[in-house]
């Protein structure tokens, strides 16, 4: 085991002396993690976040529950709690009214919650000109409450409105290897991740098809299974087996790494999904560290350190002094 994690560390180091600087990327600053509830009992492989200005709602799937979180710079506040015994909750979205929609792992729906955390049923998509059954992989929602679901059963992108009603379908382009996420940027355009063969495909408005936005990234990263974007339109791939962010431009280029494995503040082990607030605040589903990462997006900021790949076995959620409030429960 001790050498599996020494490897890991090793490629990790290796990605990031890789790095592009272009674009002026800035650089990530960490603000501080979050390991526990209101009631101090500790988060357990959460694999989703969503976030706005003001707050954040993490899917704390191994307790079968979703949590709520205020924020203001450094200080995190814990707001809720919404219980959810038979489901395992994983990647999860807010639209512009803050319902929550999670994508409900037993069941491979698309649940949905009310903005004070009432349940409201499942998303159930309508009128489709082809087969009813629907298998969603990953999905997301863009600014007009539209959801798009990456559908493996169909192989099509399916684009619906906020009750499910079905609106068009993007099929999935040809020779591709496992699409594993996918995300919708301001100008409506549509990416969509390979996981696999480590390729982002996008489709501009009003496409009917996929193109290749970006090749050879193969080169820089594990296994990508996450993705979002900032304001700029800059890519964040979650490379998942990588332990670590790979950035992507609009144009398709390879921007550079972020992270890296490791179990101290600012390390990441087995990350899963990302968000990025309209105020710059990144916020990381750190999963097998088993709690959620803060980091300020911004020119200039001291990079989050990565001097925590050790060659050693994590000693519990942190291997730091615990921090007051929101530090692991021992």
């Amino acid at each position: 085991m001790r050498r599996v994690i020494v490897l890991f560390a090793a490629l990790g180091l290796l990605l990031a002396s890789a790095q592009v600087s272009r674009g002026g990327q800035g650089k990530l600053k960490w603000l501080r993690s979050v390991y526990i509830d209101a009631r101090g009992n500790g988060l357990k492989y959460p694999e989703g976040i969503a976030c706005t200005d003001e707050s954040f709602v993490v899917a704390d799937t191994g307790n079968s529950r979703l949590l709520r979180f205020t924020y203001q710079g450094e200080s995190v506040t814990p707001d809720a709690e919404f219980p959810l015994p038979k489901s395992r909750p994983m990647r999860l979205y807010l639209n512009s009214r803050g319902e929550i929609y999670f994508l409900d792992g037993r069941e491979r729906r698309i649940a949905i919650l009310g903005a004070a955390g009432e349940k409201k049923g499942y998303l159930k998509p309508r009128s489709l000109p082809f087969s009813t059954e629907v298998v969603p992989k990953s999905f997301t929602i863009d600014r007009q409450d539209q959801v798009y679901l990456l559908d493996v059963f169909s192989e099509n992108v399916l684009v619906l409105d906020a009750e499910g009603q079905y609106l068009r379908h993007i099929p999935f382009p040809e020779d591709y290897g496992f699409f594993s996420d996918l995300a919708v940027g301001p100008q409506d355009t549509v990416y969509l991740l390979d996981g696999v063969d480590a390729v982002v495909y996008a489709a501009a408005r009003g496409a009917d098809g996929f193109s290749a936005l970006s090749e050879g990234l193969k080169d820089y990263m594990n296994f990508p299974t996450s993705l979002t974007l900032d304001d700029s339109g800059t890519l964040y791939l979650v490379d998942q087996f990588g332990s670590g962010l790979a950035l992507v431009g609009r144009d398709g280029a390879f921007l550079g790494r972020k992270l890296s494995l490791g179990w101290n503040e600012g390390g990441l082990y087995y990350p899963s999904q990302i968000c990025i607030s309209g105020n710059g605040t990144l916020f990381v589903a750190d999963r097998n560290n088993s709690r959620i990462q803060l980091f300020s997006l911004g020119e200039g900021q001291s990079e989050a350190s990565s001097e925590d790949a050790e060659d050693a076995e994590p000693e519990g959620p942190s291997v730091v002094p615990p921090r007051p409030g929101l530090a692991p429960a021992h």
